[in-house]
């Protein structure tokens, strides 16, 4: 029977130093690893809306400037008309 009983587990009342430091460690460290962690995510997320910030003003310029050339575009066909229809009349009147 002293064979069976040294093989059971047995869970004292005791805590050692070592225990509570490497147990504050852990949660220091899990404290830090957590902070740094939402320091990162609010980092990425101010350059993700400084992208975005970025990207609506080139999205923007780019519209303006597709309108400025359609603009052109029409004001050059509507010279090619007229410049058309005139041959067409001088050539045939």
């Amino acid at each position: 029977m002293t064979g069976d009983r040294r093989s059971e587990w047995q869970v004292g009342r005791s805590i050692s130093v070592g225990h509570i430091i490497t147990t504050v460690a852990l949660v220091v460290g899990s404290f830090t690893f957590i902070y740094d962690l939402r320091e990162q995510i609010a980092v990425a997320n101010f350059k993700i809306e400084a992208v975005e910030k970025r990207f609506e003003r080139m999205e923007s310029r780019t519209n303006q400037q597709f309108d400025k050339i359609m603009g052109h575009l029409s004001r050059l066909e509507n010279k090619m008309d007229r410049y058309f229809s005139k041959s067409i009349e001088q050539k045939g009147g």
